[in-house]
């Protein structure tokens, strides 16, 4: 059986994580941005550069965001997809590989990252 998108995001969550999926989902819902879809689930948010060590923060409000910071993503073309359906553009898009080893965020300019997905269609 194959996992939906959905399905593959809360599997990434277990005994070890710091906040449960239905945390972070509600945060995330609250004070960010959620899609659910049967091709992808994204849960991201705006922040400033700047200030991205707080990004995990709960509590850190971001002023005049610059970078959409991508918590979690599954499913086909999830960053591809992000880049389309975002609610707005910044100058940055970011995410980290691995939240379990090196917490270092990648940033991409968005008007890169948006370039190189279209022409080869990356994810």
């Amino acid at each position: 059986m194959t996992l939906t998108p959905l399905q593959q995001a809360q599997a990434t969550y277990d005994e070890d994580s710091p906040r449960t999926f239905l945390e972070d989902l509600a945060f995330y819902m609250e004070n960010g941005y959620v899609y659910s879809g049967r091709d992808f689930f994204i849960m991201a948010r705006p922040i400033t550069r700047r200030d991205d060590g707080f990004v995990l923060d709960y509590g850190f409000n971001y002023r005049n965001p610059n970078a959409w910071f991508v918590y979690l993503a599954a499913g086909k073309n999830c960053l591809k997809r992000f880049i389309d359906i975002a609610p707005f553009k910044t100058e940055w898009v970011c995410w980290h590989k691995d939240k379990t080893k090196d917490f270092k965020l990648k940033y991409h300019k968005w008007i890169d990252y948006e370039k190189k997905v279209n022409r080869y269609g990356l994810n």
